[in-house]
């Protein structure tokens, strides 16, 4: 797609002013890198760094039947949450398969925010649409051409001057707060493995908060070093690790579903699924070498085609090359021995745990 028909977020200009190397991700003009994927990911891992995450979607579901609507909706009720308590989900088809990930938050005791994904994000506020028939009693407000959205990640966020209004805010939580005279809300949420917020505040004052942070020595950071501090930390890309093709019992997600819970969409199917088993399962690899693994490779064992790599990457903390894949359940034990073909050549590689890195650990 022409960078002229992106869709492109109140940060562009800024990015491009800063050198930013762009690409199209998810429909977005977004930046990759500004200096090198590598300095970036150190700094969110050793200090701070700044992501303009505007191409996520934002959206209010406020009334007196938000709450019950949500519980059909979503894999985990949020009902069930305590009022500035916020939980990742899972927005499911009716035959179990993943629409997408998501972080819900509870508000108010009828007022919900969700934030959800870049990619296909008409189709979802369409599936929400559908369910939620023609005179619900709640109304689904996307602010997300209203608002932007950055995320402030590493494990040095909550010592920042410019973040002592939001530093008291536990894992998860999240309130309205005012940073550098901006009104924001803000959440102690991230997808880098590191501590870290995100943050909503009005377009209008999107230059002068990104700058607030910069100018503090927060590094701006692109999707390149993102994506490489997502795999590390375990954390999956739907879309890409999971899709409509895929139940949250394959992709390890099961904890992402209440089965006690309400009847939400795709429940039935995820009961059926779960009573006969899955056949596959999304594993984490070590390549034992220096060759990379990407999206799209195949997966070996005994010298038989049985799975394919989702996701893969160097991981900078383990100077190691790790990936996530699809294997039959049987073959999916940890430090099972399989093969995966790059180049036209198998390449030995070990299952291990998905988790690569653990902040702290």
């Amino acid at each position: 797609m022409e960078s002229s028909e992106l869709k492109k977020t109140p940060l562009n200009q800024m990015h491009r002013k800063l050198g930013a190397k762009m690409m199209d991700f998810a429909g977005w003009d977004m930046p990759v890198w500004y200096t090198s994927i590598l300095e970036e990911h150190k700094a969110v891992r050793t200090h701070a760094g700044i992501f303009d995450v505007s191409d996520m979607g934002r959206v209010w579901v406020t009334g007196k039947g938000a709450g019950a609507f949500l519980d059909k909706m979503l894999t985990k009720p949020p009902q069930s949450l305590p009022i500035g308590g916020a939980q990742l989900c899972l927005l499911c088809f009716e035959n179990g398969g993943i629409l997408d990930d998501l972080w819900v938050y509870r508000v108010e005791t009828d007022k919900y925010l969700i934030v959800w994904n870049a990619a296909k994000i008409e189709s979802k506020r369409q599936w929400l649409d559908k369910w939620a028939g023609k005179n619900p009693d709640f109304r689904i407000d996307d602010v997300s051409a209203k608002t932007v959205m950055l995320a402030v990640q590493g494990p040095s966020v909550a010592k920042l001057e410019c973040l002592k209004t939001i530093a008291d805010l536990p894992r998860f939580g999240h309130k309205e707060a005012v940073i550098g005279g901006i009104k924001v809300y803000a959440a102690r949420t991230g997808y880098t493995g590191e501590d870290g917020f995100e943050i909503i505040a009005d377009i209008a004052d999107t230059v002068r908060l990104w700058e607030l942070f910069t100018k503090a020595g927060v590094k701006p950071c692109g999707l390149g070093c993102r994506d490489m501090l997502r795999l590390e930390a375990g954390m999956m890309l739907c879309g890409q690790d999971m899709d409509s093709n895929t139940n949250p019992f394959e992709a390890s997600l099961g904890w992402l579903v209440n089965m006690e819970g309400s009847d939400f969409i795709g429940k039935k199917a995820l009961i059926e699924i779960k009573q006969k088993g899955i056949k596959r399962k999304l594993i984490g690899f070590e390549i034992q070498g220096r060759e990379i693994a990407r999206n799209g490779y195949k997966i070996f064992k005994s010298g038989k085609e049985v799975g394919v790599v989702t996701s893969g990457g160097n991981s900078p903390m383990l100077n190691k090359n790790v990936g996530f894949g699809y294997v039959p359940v049987e073959m999916a034990d940890i430090n099972t021995s399989i093969d995966i073909m790059i180049r036209n050549k198998p390449v030995p590689a070990k299952i291990v745990n998905k988790k690569f890195y653990k902040r702290g650990g």
